[in-house]
């Protein structure tokens, strides 16, 4: 699946913006949470370099557009 250049750049950027609300800098006593939001924080990246590589399937277009879904029904709660 090809996506235009600019658009991709714009959900790379959308997906750096997501990813940087779950790294946070919690107490160490938070430790279920810091677990919680590494693994949201690396599973990001992981979809952020898949699409910057072109080595997204299906799946990860799945989760990308899931995660941008995220964003924006996040933002509206603020």
């Amino acid at each position: 699946m090809k996506i235009q250049h600019d658009y991709k750049d714009w959900i790379i950027q959308e997906l750096i913006d997501w990813a940087e609300t779950f790294n946070n800098k919690y107490p160490d006593y938070m430790e279920e949470i810091i677990d919680q939001e590494n693994s949201a924080y690396n599973s990001i990246q992981k979809l952020i370099e898949k699409l910057k590589g072109n080595s997204c399937s299906k799946k990860d277009y799945d989760n990308i557009l899931f995660h941008l879904w995220q964003k924006s029904h996040a933002v509206t709660l603020l």
